[in-house]
C-alpha cells in the first residue's frame, strides 16, 4: 500500500468559500488530477467514506473532492444558479484555477451535472476524461453541443485506453460499475489502474 496525504482546506471562488478534501500520492508526482464532484444527498465526505480519495492517491493520482455550494462543508456558499439550472462554465473553471487543475478526469454524479455539463461545453480542453453518473440538466443542452464534446471526449478515452503509457486504464464497463459503486460501497479503484 503506497502512501498517501489526505488534507482538507477551502478555496475562494467568486468571493464564496468552497471546502474540499484532498489525497496525493505521498512518494511521488501525482500522473493525474481527478475531481470528483456529488449528487445532492451526498459530499466530499461521500468520497472519503468510501475511500475513493485513498485508493485513487494510492494508484499516484491527485484525487479532489469538493463540497459543492450550499451542500456538505460549503453550506455558507451560495450556488450561482438555482437547483436544476446550468451554472455558468466559468465556475467550474475557478475550481480548477483555484485548486490549480490544469486539466482533470471529471466524475460527476446527478447534481453536479448543473456544473459539469456546462464546464465541459465552454471548456472541454480541461477535461482529460468526463465520467458523467446520470447528471442533471441534460435536457438543457441541444444534441449538437453533446456532439461536439463527443468526438473530443472520446479521443481523449480512446488515448486513455490505448496508449501504454497512459496513467489511466479503465477496465470494463467503468460508468455501470461506477454508479454501483456509489449505493453498493464498492471502491472505484477497482476498476481503475
Amino acid at each position: 500500500m503506497a502512501a498517501t496525504q489526505l488534507t482538507e482546506s477551502t478555496i475562494t471562488v467568486g468571493g464564496q468559500t468552497l471546502f474540499y478534501r484532498q489525497a496525493m500520492p505521498a512518494q511521488q508526482a501525482p500522473r493525474l488530477s481527478v475531481l470528483l464532484l456529488h449528487g445532492i444527498r451526498f459530499s466530499s465526505e461521500t468520497w472519503l467514506n468510501l475511500q475513493t480519495l485513498s485508493k485513487l492517491a494510492e494508484a499516484g493520482y491527485r484525487a479532489v473532492a469538493i463540497d459543492l455550494p450550499g451542500l456538505g462543508r460549503s453550506k455558507e456558499a451560495t450556488a450561482p444558479a438555482p437547483v436544476g439550472e446550468p451554472a455558468p462554465g466559468g465556475f467550474l473553471k475557478s475550481v480548477f484555477e483555484a485548486l490549480k487543475i490544469d486539466q482533470a478526469v471529471v466524475i460527476s454524479p446527478s447534481l453536479s451535472g448543473m456544473y459539469s455539463l456546462p464546464f465541459l461545453f465552454q471548456h472541454s480542453d480541461l477535461f482529460k476524461a468526463y465520467i458523467p453518473v446520470a447528471p442533471i440538466c441534460t435536457e438543457k443542452f441541444p444534441a449538437t453541443q453533446y456532439a461536439s464534446v463527443k468526438s473530443q471526449m472520446k479521443n481523449c478515452y480512446d488515448k486513455l485506453l490505448l496508449n501504454s503509457n497512459s496513467s489511466v486504464k479503465i477496465k470494463g464497463s467503468f460508468r455501470n460499475r461506477y454508479q454501483r459503486s456509489l449505493y453498493m460501497g464498492t471502491r472505484m479503484s477497482r476498476w481503475v489502474k
